[in-house]
């Protein structure tokens, strides 16, 4: 197997990372129109699935895991491609760090690159080919390709990195390792699982706008009736504008909503429950098959 290389990670700044559609352009200062960083629906498409650190993923075609570790001092995974032309593999690191600290999200994200690529790459060991940030609603991800700085650079792997760095403090990173002359084919291979990534939201980090509880008020008072709500709740689950991790369906889906729902969504709406206990009710929708989330 292509020897993984991993440089030591000086995780020290309080920052988040998340994938998405475009690399931002170098200025960015605000979330205020930001999306979130991952998407629910990869959670229930993914082939991989890590329970205790809360990730999923689906490899490369072809690519199997070739190590497995219960350990964030490790790699949580090493998947390879077993291909002796144009071998490569890629890992899944885990730390937990500091939520990030609000002054973080006025800093311009020059700034935070450059931070951050000086943080993970030894500028005397490593040179930098491409870095590039994006930013989030709930954190950023940071790219570079690397290698190191080597007289003998045709033996040399060739380093691609996605850093997601969320608000919360949780920390992933995913690092490939290829033989050069088979770079550009696995860092597409590479670049596609990555955006696959999917993070569980944090315990009690549940997204819900003010505006939903009108919802659940006009339901519960019977102004909204029960297929308009549930119509609602799964676009919200949908777009991930409710954020549900995930649960299993049962075989035989309950036909009516229980009551104690409809109790639920009006203590809610009054703010005599939490935004958590909300969930578990909607939680309850979808495991019994009233919701397809």
């Amino acid at each position: 197997m292509l020897r993984l290389v991993f440089y030591p990670l000086l995780i020290t700044l309080a920052l988040p990372f998340l994938i998405g559609h475009a690399w931002g352009d170098g200025n960015t200062t605000t979330s205020s129109a930001l999306v979130p960083m991952f998407s629910p629906a990869n959670s229930r498409t993914n082939i991989y699935t890590d329970s205790a650190y809360d990730f999923s993923i689906t490899p490369p075609r072809g690519w199997i895991p070739v190590s497995q570790g219960n350990s964030s001092d490790t790699a949580l995974v090493i998947f390879g491609n077993e291909n002796p032309d144009n071998e490569a593999n890629f890992a899944i690191y885990y730390y937990q760090g500091k939520p990030i600290p609000d002054e973080i999200w006025t800093t311009p994200d020059s700034q935070i690159l450059q931070m951050s690529i000086a943080k993970l790459f030894d500028s005397s060991k490593f040179t930098v080919y491409q870095q590039n940030i994006e930013r989030f609603s709930d954190g950023f991800v940071i790219q570079a390709v690397a290698s190191e700085n080597q007289t003998t650079t045709k033996s040399m792997p060739i380093i691609e990195e996605f850093s997601f760095w969320l608000r919360d403090g949780r920390q992933y990173f995913l690092v490939m390792a290829s033989s050069q002359n088979g770079f550009y084919q696995n860092a597409a291979d590479f670049e596609r699982a990555v955006y696959t990534f999917y993070v569980g939201p944090a315990p009690g980090d549940v997204q819900i706008p003010p505006w939903v509880k009108n919802t659940a008020k006009w339901w519960a008072s019977g102004t909204v009736d029960d297929q308009n709500f549930l119509s609602g709740i799964q676009y919200l689950i949908q777009k991930g504008i409710i954020v549900v991790p995930p649960t299993n369906s049962t075989s035989q889906p309950q036909q009516q909503i229980p009551s104690w729902i409809k109790n639920s969504a009006a203590w809610w709406a009054e703010g005599q429950i939490s935004d958590d206990d909300f969930v578990k009710g909607i939680q309850y929708l979808i495991s019994n098959g009233i919701i397809k989330a």
